[in-house]
Formats: C-alpha cells, structure tokens, sequence
C-alpha cells in the first residue's frame, strides 16, 4: 500500500511510477504528455503514481506512522465490507472492479490537503481502484489542478462512499460510511478539506468538519467541459491557495 518517493523518477517536469509501465514512454514534455499517454500502450495506470497495491505516497517517518493507520483502516473495509458499504454497493463493485481489493483513498499521506469526493465512478476509481482517475470527472480534475501549477497526485484523495452504486447513481450515505471517512480524516490530520460535490459537502456537515465545497468536476462534464476553462480554473485556485502558493 505504501508508495516511497524514492521510487519515483522524474520526467520533463512530472513524476511517474516505473511500475505503472507496461513500456518506458518515449518522451514526456510535461503534463499534458503525461495525461495523454495510451493506457493500451502504456498501461492503465501510466497517468498517474499510484495503483492498488501501492495507494499512499510516504517522505518521511511521519507519512510512513499515517500511512500505516490507513492501510489498517482499508483492511478493516476489506475484512467487513459491509459495515462500510451498501450491501448493493459492494456486490456491484465487486463486479466492476479490475483490481483485486476495493476503493479506498491515495495520496500523499502528509500532504495536509484532502479532497472527499462522492463516489467511485463506474469508468474511473470503480474500475481502477485510484480515485478521480481516468474517467472524464477525473482527467478533467487533474487537468485542472495541473494547470493550476498542482500535481494531482500530491494532495490525499478520498470518497464518502467506497464503493461503486449500481449505474453510478449514489442515494446518499449511512452510518458505516460516515465512520470511516471520519476516522480517516482523524488519521490524516488535514489543514484544508474540500468537498468535491454536494454528497461529500452533506457528509462533512454531519461530520463536523470545517471545509471549502467545490462544484464536482461531472457538473462541469455534463456542460461539454472536457479541458479546464476561466471558470473551473477560479472556483478549484482555492486548493491552490491551501498550499500557500
């Protein structure tokens, strides 16, 4: 579950994980190389630093303790899944998914900036295991933050809900789910949460948590947004100011 930095390797200004490589990419520029890249080609996982077995970035002794109190959260969902997630939600997960396990979160364990989302998608983190990856909400997600001068995949990723509802229609959230995004939340010890979408903004309310909401990137998907625009771009410069750049 743990990822190093060490095993990183940078390439025209971006990070990738040799081992989400089917084949070594012949160049990359920047970003917009990198989110390009052909899964069929390079793999599934080319695009991001992250995969199932590997969900959570550690750089030094204290991201390795937080690491590891989340690992042992994922393997609480693993062991009761049903605590944790709609019984409907976990079979059709299990019939989705392309990974063996089941979502969870990734990031950067000490980043200090968290985004909850809402739900895995059918074609993103429900497929992949790797939260706002690969389907349209989520490239146009990373395109944005990267655009904004972020790389996606050092801030912690998390959902409400882990597991994928039936046709990607989510009917909010129960007792279970709540627990654990809570007791995640209390493990990563965030400085600025943001809400992406109105379920996660329910959910952190119940919770009790200070956050910023943000407008899902699927609501900008379904007005034909496929590349970040002024709009998008402002509302989301609030993560970047979170990091105090």
């Amino acid at each position: 579950m743990l990822l190093r930095f060490k095993e990183l390797r940078k390439v025209g200004g971006v990070y990738i994980n040799p081992r989400n490589f089917k084949v070594a990419p012949l160049f990359i520029r920047d970003w917009r190389d990198l989110v390009s890249l052909d899964e069929g080609t390079y793999g599934v996982y080319a695009r991001t630093i992250y995969n199932p077995k590997q969900r959570f970035l550690i750089m030094d002794e204290k991201d390795e303790k937080i690491a590891k109190e989340l690992e042992g959260l994922y393997r609480e969902l693993l062991k009761d899944p049903l605590r944790f997630c709609r019984e409907e939600y976990h079979r059709y997960q299990l019939q989705v998914g392309e990974f063996k396990g089941l979502p969870f979160a990734n990031g950067w364990a000490g980043s200090g900036i968290v985004l909850v989302g809402e739900a895995p998608g059918r074609q993103g983190c429900g497929k992949t295991g790797i939260c706002f990856y690969r389907d349209a909400s989520g490239m146009l997600l990373r395109k944005t933050l990267f655009t904004l001068g972020l790389n996606p995949d050092f801030v912690y990723i998390t959902n409400v809900v882990k597991c994928n509802p039936p046709k990607n229609r989510l009917r909010g959230f129960g007792e279970g789910e709540l627990e654990l995004l809570e007791r995640e939340l209390e493990v990563v010890k965030p400085k600025a949460i943001f809400a992406i979408g109105r379920t996660a903004e329910k959910a952190l309310k119940r919770l009790g948590f200070e956050f910023t909401h943000l407008r899902h990137p699927a609501w900008y998907v379904r007005r034909g947004l496929r590349e970040p625009n002024e709009e998008i771009l402002e509302e989301y410069s609030t993560i970047k100011e979170a990091f105090g750049e």
